[in-house]
């Protein structure tokens, strides 16, 4: 970051993070400047302090980056559960860590010679989480794990007398986040994660009925086999046959040469982040984690992926106290983060050379994404880039508005612990998104 960004950002942190309850003092304001601002903080303390939110907490920061000018704060350093708000934590730190450049790797070898078509010994794939196998973002999974099939017959594999397994376990502990409950893990959104990984963690199970089979998605229970299932049908599918089929987990290597066949580059990371954030994807939020932790650290685990979380929070001037972590998704309720430290955040990436890309990659309200129904016919409609975040009694709404003076301001909000209709928090978010994109001082 270079040294004129880096003061300016930190400026703003002493701001956000002393949760300053009005703006600070500014030279010479105009009583038209306090009074359209007076206006904006009491139509945002009577949409929260509401009688029906009476039982919830509810916070709130605004600001101006570009002016060192906090516009609106309310409850800035409270500690809240963020739900999917936590991706703007893990996406930031994983882009800055890793570049827009960074591709995932997937290694394709032969354990043992090669001879007329015939691997004599193992065919060996080492995966380092690539998270983009997928429906989602190849438009078939299959049809791309068939194109992997096509590429190792074209290195000269029309047969394979040993096993096919993966290379290494780069991804070593639980595939699940902590304090994931154990109800969620049977739904897309709660699959666990490995270093081979296929369609997000959905795998294709034949389900036998009266009526007739079938196939549906079900959750994995070990990814990185399901993914060597997947390519051993694929590879059956082109006439190789696997002779001792897939082994039940990592093997390392031993005396025997792998002689590497192909390396597979996924898409760089700047592509996969609307993968991400548009549809707020658990998945490869945990990738993400775990991804840094294995590049930045040598162990791909969730605790090694906090520690460089932690560490890049740091030097963006967060303290310790503005944050709890416990994932990378924000399944976990055990997260806890305050608006000043998802602002500050939100602050330093728009110093980023990638962040163009991080940008476009928010949900756009009333264009696509988590907010792609939402503020329609209003000026905050394509204006508004800003992650959500939804779990029981949780929601969020973060990023980054144009007001009508045309100034990029910073916006957080976090609801918690309410007992009204989840309809009416969401749409009390929106009003204050709405309330910032119609903002003129």
């Amino acid at each position: 970051m270079r040294p004129d960004a880096l003061r300016r950002t930190t400026a703003i942190a002493a701001v956000a993070l002393a949760g300053a309850a009005c703006a600070p003092v500014t030279p010479a304001a105009t009583p038209a400047r306090l009074s359209a601002r007076a206006q904006l903080r009491h139509t945002i303390d009577s949409l929260v302090d509401k009688p029906m939110f009476r039982t919830a907490e509810w916070a709130v920061l605004v600001v101006d980056p570009a002016r060192n000018d906090t516009i609106y704060a309310h409850n800035a350093q409270l500690l809240m559960i963020p739900a999917s708000n936590m991706k703007i934590v893990t996406s930031a730190v994983t882009l800055t860590q890793l570049g827009g450049d960074y591709r995932y790797l997937t290694t394709f070898a032969a354990h043992g010679p090669v001879r007329n078509g015939v691997l004599q010994g193992d065919l060996v794939v080492t995966g380092r989480g690539d998270p983009t196998l997928s429906d989602h973002m190849r438009g078939s999974a299959q049809a791309a794990m068939g194109e992997l099939a096509d590429s190792i017959v074209a290195h000269g594999v029309h047969s394979v007398t040993g096993r096919l397994y993966s290379g290494a376990n780069n991804f070593p502990d639980a595939p699940w986040g902590e304090g994931w409950a154990w109800d969620d893990l049977v739904y897309d959104y709660g699959a666990g994660v490995d270093e081979l990984y296929y369609n997000e963690g959905m795998t294709p199970t034949v389900v036998h009925r009266p009526q007739g089979d079938t196939t549906m998605l079900v959750t994995s229970k070990d990814p990185t086999h399901d993914y060597l299932l997947m390519l051993q049908q694929a590879l059956q599918q082109r006439g190789v046959r696997i002779a001792q089929g897939v082994a039940d987990s990592a093997i390392s290597r031993d005396t025997v040469r792998q002689d590497t066949l192909f390396v597979y580059h996924s898409v760089p990371l700047r592509e996969i982040l609307p993968a991400l954030l548009k549809p707020s994807q658990n998945q490869i939020a945990e990738i993400f984690l775990r991804t840094v932790g294995l590049e930045k650290t040598g162990v791909g685990t969730a605790d090694s992926g906090l520690a460089v979380v932690r560490r890049q929070l740091t030097d963006w001037g967060i303290p310790p106290d503005g944050y709890i972590l416990h994932d990378g998704s924000g399944l976990s309720r055990a997260d806890l983060v305050s608006n000043a430290t998802l602002v500050r955040i939100l602050d330093v990436m728009r110093a980023n050379p990638d962040f163009p890309a991080y940008y476009a990659a928010m949900p756009i309200a009333g264009v696509d994404g988590t907010i792609r129904n939402r503020m329609k016919g209003t000026p905050a409609a394509g204006d508004v880039h800003a992650k959500t975040g939804s779990l029981q009694w949780v929601r969020s709404l973060s990023g980054y508005v144009t007001d009508a003076n045309g100034r990029q301001l910073i916006f957080s909000t976090l609801a918690n612990k309410w007992t009204t209709p989840s309809d009416s928090v969401t749409h009390t978010a929106d009003l204050i998104a709405e309330a910032l994109a119609s903002f003129r001082e």
